[in-house]
């Protein structure tokens, strides 16, 4: 969970080792999940809390998953990643990317403040164009530096986090990084690809 408040706060593990003065392999433990929070002393915790600027207590929570706001799952846009992956399907990937940057549907919705739709439909332009080493459009280099305030998430992660049956660093590890760094998370590759 220390990834998705970094990521949050976009601060690096460096920037918080520094920040804390807690050492490296501390850290990286609590980054990965090897150590459980609940045998953290109050030293570390309250170093981390300190360097992240959140209170102990909010800290805490967040690390144990009993506070998951900073994560997000939205029903409609859950339809419409699965309705825009429907269309891919239909497509070869190259034919999508150009149908995608010919209606202008990236700053159309980017226009009207659909932003969720606007990062997936760019994530997935990015992925495919890599994946195919077709270069990037660059027509889309400032909406690149948007990303969403909160993580997207499926509800079906949702409420495995929840349910504390997943954990945040599973999740980033089959996340994908064009969608990731606009705080999407898209890891069902096969049903990207």
């Amino acid at each position: 969970m220390l990834r998705a408040i970094l990521n949050s706060k976009n601060m690096s593990l460096y920037e918080l080792e520094k920040a804390s003065s807690i050492s490296h392999a501390t850290l990286n433990d609590i980054y990965n999940e090897r150590s459980n929070i609940n045998n953290c002393t109050l030293s570390i915790m309250s170093k981390l809390a300190d360097a992240l600027k959140m209170n102990i207590d909010e800290l805490y929570k967040t690390l144990n998953y009993d506070n998951l706001s900073l994560f997000a799952y939205n029903s409609d846009f859950d339809l419409f990643k699965s309705d825009t992956l429907q269309r891919l399907k239909k497509s070869d990937e190259s034919s999508f990317i150009t149908s995608i940057i010919e209606s202008k549907e990236i700053e159309n919705y980017f226009f009207v403040k659909k932003y969720l739709e606007s990062l997936y439909l760019l994530s997935l332009v990015d992925y495919l164009s890599n994946k195919n080493s077709i270069p990037l459009p660059e027509k889309y280099e400032q909406i690149r530096n948007y990303k969403c305030e909160k993580i997207y998430i499926s509800k079906s992660i949702y409420l495995l986090l929840t349910l504390k049956q997943i954990k945040v660093t599973d999740i980033y590890k089959t996340a994908i990084k064009e969608f990731l760094k606009h705080n999407i998370v898209e890891a069902e590759k096969q049903n990207v690809v």
